[in-house]
């Protein structure tokens, strides 16, 4: 799979390219560049409208993403793609309220831009006329200063109108999935917006062939694929919200006392342990800290010594999927375990993998996988194997 390539930092997120965007290059060289009735300025005036719609993208990225920080979630990164943008959050939004919100800024970012041009467009077309905003007998062929303005305006519409039809994967989608699920349920709510984004995308892709339009087309199978794929991912994080983290935690004699030596924890070989106390988590041993402490000598050291405790703790009735994103957000590669306050045992990461793994066979692989979890779980594995080689 091409990896996409950061441009940029803005607002404290990183931007993203997707390579697949050069192929708009070459539709722009191919559209103004090889033409005798075209100039040098028509070219560059092209390659300014690119510009600008990328910008427009953008900053649709980008309202999704302040909307996302004013509910404190954090987003981790924008791409872009020949056909939008995808900005990628920390978690989903717990609330419909603020999944609406969050989708809604995206289309009310382009209605802005568009908004802003229309005095533009109209004060132009007062004093020039209807045919200097665009060549209706040639669209996008003539391009002028005018016509820029016209098309990028037009394009913030079709942006804000495509992403408002109520189908997944488009943000009309969750907006859908949002104002359903305090009445039916998230998961009911997304296969009828998964639906939804089905129906459209069969839609497309007769148009585009009664059309005989290739873009059409191409964008029917973004959304038909793209929406069979969040049902699916849909689905496991559903199945992960059902299970509870109790049923999965490995035992491990107890933990370990915080007055120990730091050569009694060695027995049964080096592995990430909680320090208890009277049954209670006051802490975690990693295996790093062990192996660093022993480096250093044993002498009277203690597992008080080098163990950590701002230990995150889970409860036995905690589901996996908020475990594991507590997990990925702290960097944690285990988590202790307890019931009622006291400790019952130990969640790793290798148990949250192996346990998604048989959910989901073969979707860690998948290139459809959203990217919130491809992130969590690469993330916690790798972080994971780095902590275990050490």
């Amino acid at each position: 799979m091409l990896r996409a390539y950061k441009i940029g930092h803005l607002y404290g997120v990183d931007v993203n390219v997707h390579p697949t965007f050069g192929l708009v290059l070459v539709w722009v060289i191919w559209q103004w560049g090889f033409s005798d009735s075209r100039g040098p300025g028509e070219f560059a005036l092209g390659i300014v409208l690119v510009s600008l719609v990328f910008a427009s993208v953008l900053l649709h990225e980008l309202g999704h993403c302040a909307m996302a920080q004013q509910f404190g979630i954090r987003v981790l990164d924008i791409t872009l793609w020949p056909f939008g943008g995808v900005a990628r959050i920390e978690q989903l939004p717990a609330q419909p309220r603020s999944e609406f919100m969050i989708a809604l800024a995206g289309p009310a970012t382009n209605l802005a831009i568009a908004v802003a041009l229309f005095p533009v467009v109209l004060l132009t077309g007062v004093i020039a006329g209807r045919d200097a905003l665009f060549s209706t007998s040639d669209p996008l062929g003539s391009m002028t200063p005018a016509t820029l303005v016209t098309y990028l305006a037009i394009v913030n519409l079709f942006i804000l109108v495509f992403n408002l039809l109520p189908a997944f994967p488009v943000d009309g989608g969750r907006m859908l999935r949002a104002a359903l699920s305090p009445a039916i349920g998230r998961e009911r709510a997304t296969s009828i917006a998964v639906a939804a984004g089905l129906a459209f995308a069969v839609l497309f892709v007769m148009v585009g062939l009664w059309q005989r339009n290739v873009v059409i087309v191409i964008m029917g199978l973004f959304v038909f694929f793209a929406a069979q794929s969040e049902a699916r991912v849909e689905r496991v994080q559903s199945a992960m919200r059902r299970l509870k983290v109790g049923q999965y935690a490995l035992w491990d004699m107890g933990g370990v006392s915080p007055a120990e030596p730091l050569t009694f924890a060695l027995r049964g070989g080096p592995r990430d342990m909680a320090v208890t106390e009277n049954g209670q988590v006051v802490g975690m041993l990693w295996r790093s800290q062990l192996l660093d402490g022993l480096a250093g000598g044993v002498a009277g050291r203690t597992v008080s010594d080098v163990m950590d405790r701002s230990a995150y703790v889970a409860d036995i009735n905690d589901s996996i999927y908020d475990v594991q994103q507590q997990m990925n957000r702290m960097n944690r590669w285990a988590v202790p375990v307890t019931e009622s306050g006291k400790y019952r045992g130990i969640f790793t990461a290798d148990r949250f993998v192996h346990l998604y793994r048989q959910i989901a066979p073969g979707i860690l692989g998948s290139t459809s996988i959203s990217g919130e979890w491809r992130e969590a779980i690469t993330d916690t594995l790798s972080s994971w194997k780095h902590h275990r080689r050490r």
